[in-house]
């Protein structure tokens, strides 16, 4: 692999596709341990970055000022001061193709899928992986650049100050460890399993004893409490929008189970390589889905027409057809 010297990484959003990126920053700094390597990203996902010696420098990009002038000239001046030698653009989309752009780097990569014009600024990088998962894809850029990719793991932020607000909050609530970890939300309604069915599985678990604490964004309030409202029990608690984004990893990398369908923080749990169980129908679990070990176990759903080439299909029924039998059975075999 040639000796990059400076490198950027443009990988903006959003909170699963930067867990994906993650593998690839530990393949390029075990590759090039004297690099220095930043990061472009938004502001409300900078928290799930970790420090050195993964990434050396973190640069936000403020989408909603991408189309003004004032604000690419800006980024131009500032992006052409640190004088990169290589951008890597894991979006591979319009606005991080500007980004790439405005860096000057005499070199810009791209994985294979480049879209929205991304290809008249990026070389795009095609290895072998070009249909497997996401993280695969992401991971042929750098063998592609001959770099060695020996293993995949997740470079996740650690943070004890964060961690024991994590333990202040769950002390308060009356848990100490050994917490299910569920979360109701996703981005899109599509690949919800429904709030009934989520209530449902956690009165079981919460009349066998275990202790279980309801998480999300500020979005997902109203979820989390339909799902507390119908169990009632002391074994419950909702911390839903009431974590920062390292205070998130920091609860998820201390449950000893978690639960959920296609979401964001399922790939922490993923990264963190916690025992979850995934649940599936809208999305193809082969290309987006938790990737790695024998602590992932997918329930999914039997009217599923999710592909790698077909990743996202917009069927409102799908996930209902998950049973909380299912889930509880695989619970149960845990």
């Amino acid at each position: 692999m040639k000796d990059y010297k400076n490198i950027l990484i443009i990988k903006m959003s959003s909170l699963g596709d930067i867990i994906h990126a993650l593998p690839t920053l530990y393949a390029l700094r075990k590759n090039l341990p004297n690099a220095k390597i930043t990061w472009a990203i938004h502001e409300q996902f900078a928290g799930l970055l970790p420090g050195k010696p993964w990434v050396d420098e973190v640069i936000i990009i403020d989408k909603k000022q991408l189309k003004l002038f004032g604000y690419l000239k800006q980024l131009y001046t500032d992006l052409r001061g640190r004088h990169f030698d290589m951008t890597l653009d894991l979006q591979c989309l319009a606005k991080s193709a500007i980004v790439s752009w405005l860096s000057g780097a005499p070199e810009k990569y791209g994985y294979w899928e480049l879209r929205e014009g991304s290809q008249f600024v990026n070389k795009a990088l095609v290895g072998k992986h070009q249909y497997d998962h996401v993280i695969e894809r992401y991971l042929d850029t750098v063998r592609q650049l001959g770099g060695s990719v020996d293993t995949i793991e997740f470079p996740l932020p650690s943070d004890a100050t964060c961690y024991q607000h994590v333990v202040d909050m769950l002390g308060s609530e009356g848990i100490q460890d050994d917490y299910v970890l569920v979360a109701p939300g996703a981005r899109w309604t599509v690949k919800e399993w429904p709030v009934l069915s989520f209530a449902e599985l956690c009165n079981r678990l919460c009349q066998e004893g275990r202790k279980v604490v309801l998480m999300g964004a500020k979005d997902d309030l109203g979820k989390s409490q339909s799902i507390v409202d119908a169990v009632q029990s002391n074994n419950l608690v909702n911390l839903t929008g009431k974590t920062t984004m390292p205070e998130l990893i920091e609860l998820i990398r201390h449950c000893s189970l978690y639960i959920s369908a296609d979401t964001g923080p399922l790939h922490i749990a993923n990264g963190l390589k916690k025992p979850l169980i995934a649940l599936f129908g809208t999305t193809s679990p082969e290309r987006t889905g938790p990737y790695g070990g024998d602590y992932i176990h997918l329930v999914i759903s039997p009217t599923s027409k999710a592909t790698p080439e077909n990743p996202l299909i917009d069927d409102p029924e799908c996930m209902a057809q998950i049973t909380v039998d299912q889930v509880w059975d695989v619970y149960k075999a845990l």
